[in-house]
This record gives structure tokens, sequence and C-alpha cells, in this order.
């Protein structure tokens, strides 16, 4: 083959790699589109409830509890988009979801108006209005990662480990009183000692491993020390609120009952690596004590009083994060006692949030709130991760589509949110955490990377990679700008709150987004 000859096929190859590459792209986000123009669960009256009351957003069409007009013959839907126009379309049913024109909305705030029209064609009145965020779909794949993802991880949690909150418990034993946020006792220190044994297990292993093993150590028999005694009402159970100023959210004469799940997590990963059996054994009898507190409908109250376990309000949990541990102590562990437990709050959720789908928001630094008026995608993602583990693909994707429709943002956010932060100082893509606190955050990008795994690895759908690799890219870039720290606001402009429990699970994330791209 001559020169000539073998610069052409170098061009040509390329060109066919470039164009491989483009196809495959505009396929990702037309599949993307057209996934999004099925409404998720829509309401139907008196047979379902409308779910959306108060959501911000919307990627896939939505469908309103907008009402029936007596006397209405049919109903004129016309909305009006972001740019300033006008789309309209009819329908004989006001709970129509506005399939004939979403495509067609450009993504901002958008206000679609119902008027009822009688069998004469006259107008009996604006019947109902709604004004939302046309959310943008998946046009993906955004940006490049900065650093490989295990190398992300691996940054981050050394320079978690470094933070001097954390290596105060390696000369005291005991939370640093200058990191205000241990006050969460279960969440942030739990989520410590998952960081340090993780960061122990890291391959190759860090030179001071040991070092890490050590404040592991520290705060998990720091915890273990204050932890409910044997014989009391919560024997066992580790307290989600320790040093805390009391607040009407918070009190350390209150126990919130998906503590003790997070603290296990982080006692089963310690255990995982130094095989001391006082931290399993500390997670087995949590699981007796979850099973003795279980209500009769299979979940248990979310909020108590930590001396008579009697509940702070008539809510129970969502048990999403306690499944996710009962599930591990049966399939890693084979713990038995935790199957009886586990199979009770698998049927609450099919009885109860996989039908409602109310997945409330359940935060130890948030205020308790009714029904769909505060919903959050973790408790979501964490149940459909276990579905698409069990085999139940399609309640799985509904239930991963509605965390991705309602709370992450490929583009352009919401105005709504422009409160909190100028919409051009987020790191998109993201994902947000809660309606009552629609702001980007780390760990909730996290959420959405770890569903996406399960989802991907259940069904090898690409699509769900290149949305979890999306969400991971932006991370490396906004942990680049912050130092190394994943911050756990995604603003531009350095927000000094830091979460180390939202480090943690990111850097979780990172590493298996790692692994199964190793395993592909």
């Amino acid at each position: 083959m001559n020169t000539f000859t073998s610069i052409v096929a170098a061009l040509l190859v390329s060109f066919l790699a470039t164009n491989v590459v483009a196809q495959t792209t505009q396929e990702l986000r037309n599949q993307a589109l057209a996934e999004t123009l099925k409404p998720i669960r829509p309401g139907v009256p008196g047979k379902s409830p409308f779910w959306n009351q108060a959501s911000r957003q919307f990627i896939w069409v939505p469908a309103f509890d907008f009402k029936t007009v007596d006397g209405a013959a049919t109903y004129i839907f016309t909305i009006s988009t972001a740019t300033g126009g006008m789309l309209d379309f009819e329908s004989h049913d006001p709970h129509a979801s506005l399939a004939p024109v979403w495509n067609r909305l450009p993504v901002g705030t958008t206000t679609v108006k119902v008027e009822a029209i009688n069998k004469e064609g006259e107008s009996l009145g604006t019947a109902s209005e709604r004004t939302f965020h046309r959310a943008a779909p998946f046009r993906g794949p955004y940006a490049a990662p900065v650093v490989p993802y295990s190398e992300s991880a691996a940054i981050a949690l050394k320079g978690a480990m470094g933070e001097s909150f954390v290596q105060n418990w390696r000369t005291t034993g005991k939370p640093d009183p200058t990191y205000p946020l241990y006050r969460y006792a279960s969440k942030i220190t739990g989520a410590l000692i998952s960081g340090c044994a993780m960061y122990a297990m890291q391959d190759p292993k860090p030179a001071d491993a040991d070092q890490a093993i050590a404040i592991g150590r520290a705060a998990a028999d720091f915890t273990l020390s204050i932890s409910s005694k044997e014989g009391t009402p919560l024997e066992y159970f580790p307290p989600t609120y320790h040093g805390a100023k009391p607040t009407t959210r918070e009190n350390d004469d209150w126990t919130m009952l998906i503590s003790p799940s997070e603290v296990c997590q982080g006692y089963l990963d310690l255990y995982d690596v130094t095989h001391d059996e006082k931290y399993q054994d500390a997670a087995k009898r949590i699981v007796k004590t979850y099973a003795k507190l279980q209500l009769p409908d299979g979940s248990w109250y979310l909020k108590v009083d930590n001396t008579t376990n009697k509940p702070f309000a008539p809510i129970e949990m969502v048990p999403s994060v306690v499944i996710q541990f009962l599930d591990r102590m049966v399939t890693q562990y084979h713990f038995d006692d935790a199957q009886a437990p586990l199979d009770k709050a698998v049927k609450f959720m099919m009885d109860g949030p996989v039908k409602t789908f109310d997945w409330n928001a359940q935060f130890d630094d948030g205020k308790l709130r009714g029904p769909y008026e505060n919903l959050s995608k973790h408790e979501a993602c964490l149940f459909a991760g276990y579905l698409f583990d069990h085999g139940q693909k399609d309640l799985a994707t509904e239930i991963l589509n509605f965390a991705e429709d309602q709370f992450v943002v490929w583009e352009q956010p919401p105005a709504s949110s422009a409160k909190f932060m100028p919409l051009n100082e987020w790191f998109t893509p993201c994902s947000c955490e809660q309606f009552a606190m629609f702001e980007p955050i780390s760990g909730s990008s996290a959420f959405m990377i770890v569903a996406y795994m399960h989802a991907y690895e259940a069904t090898h759908k690409p699509l769900y990679l290149a949305k979890a690799e999306s969400l991971a890219n932006e991370l490396t870039i906004a942990q680049k700008q912050y130092d190394g720290r994943y911050p756990t606001r995604m603003y531009k402009t350095k927000d000094r709150t830091y979460w180390i429990n939202s480090t943690v699970n990111t850097a979780r994330a990172m590493q298996l987004l790692a692994s199964v791209e190793k395993g592909k």
C-alpha cells in the first residue's frame, strides 16, 4: 500500500468511526426523547392518585388532576411556552396528558390552561391552570470526565480522610465539635465509617490505610457506645441526633427509624475489611430490633420518641433504606433472621408507595410533611435498584423514570430555583434532592448513577450507561474546581457547606461505575 492509499484509508477509518459515534449519540437521544412521550403513572380520578400536585418540573409528559366541569362536552388545552409561543389541542378528558404537543414544547417555564366547552361550542370558562418547568430530555452524552472515575473516587476519599474533623477521631475517639454536622449521628458517622473502609480497600492499598481503619473503628465504637441500651424500646439502635440543639426538627430525644440501617451499612463495610465480628454482631442485633418494632403492614413509624417508641407524627417510613440493609444481610451474610422483616417491608412497598407513588422525603434535617407535598428520589432510586436486582424490570423502570423526571436536570435548571443561586452557576447535568430543596446535590447525582447502574446491569441498555456517565463526568468537573472535593451543592461559586456523607456516597457511585465499565 503506497503512502497516498494509506492516508486515504486512515481518513476513511476516522470518518467511519466519527460517523458511528455520531449515529450512536443520535440514537441515544432519539430513544431518550421517545421514552418521555408516555406519562409516568398518570392518575385516574377515583382509582389512583395524581402524585404530581407539587412537582417542579417534568421531563416525561405529565397529566394533571384537572377537574371536570358540569355541562362540558370537551376541553381546550392552551399551552403558553417558555419562548412566548402558544400551542393547543382538544380532549374530551380534562385529565388527558400533554402528549399531543409535548415534543414541541421548548425548555422553560410553561403554563397550561384548560377551557371547558359545552355541546353548543360555548365556553364555560377556565376549568384549571398549571405552571411548571418543561425540563430538557437527555441530549447527551455531555462533556467528558476530567479524570477516570476510579481516580476521581480515590481523590475524594483521600481528601476526606485528611479533613481535620476526620483526623480528630484518632486522637479523641469522639466527634469533632467544630464540625456541626456530626449532630446527625447516624447519617454522618455511618457514612464516615463506610468512607474509611472504602479508602482502605482500594487497589493498590493506600500507605495510610491502617490510619483510616483506626478512624473508622473509633467512629464505630463511639456510635456503639451511645446506642440504645439492651432492654429499652429501641434497644441497640444508634441515635439520629447527638448533641443537637433542640428545634421543631431536631432533638436528641427523637429517632428516625431509617437511622440504624444507615449506620449498619458502615458497620458492615468495616467488618468486610477488618473481619471484626463485633461490627457484624451489631448489625445482627439491629435486624432483630427492626423485626420487633415492625408494624403489621410491614413498615415502621418514621420518627419516634427514644424512650417510648411512640411516633412523633402518624407518618410511616418509606423503608427503601431498611430494605437495602436487610437485603444485604440476607444475600451477602446469609443472616436468615433478616428474611421475614425484609419480605414484610417489600410487601409494604408493593402495596403502598409503588401504588400511590408517594415517595415522601425522609431527611433528618427536614420537617415532616403530608402526602405528595415533598417527594424525593432517594427512596425511589433505592427500591428501583432492588427491583432491578430481583427481576422486576418493568416496574423498576417506571420508578427510575419518576426519579429522573422529577429530579434530574440535564440542562437549563428551572427558573424557580434561581432563589438559591443564579442558574448559570449550576453544574449540569446534575440531580436535585427533594421538592423542598430543589438544588443540585452531588450525593443526589450519586443516587441516580447507582440506580442507572442497577438498570444497566439488568437490561444492558446503553442509554442507562450514557446517563450515568453524563452525571459522573460533571461530578469530575465540579470536583476539579473544588480542589478534589465533591461539592455538596453543585455550584460554580464555591459553597463551603460540606456534608461528608454526600462525598462518600458519590465516591461509592464512581467506584461502581468504574467497575461496571471495566466489566463491559
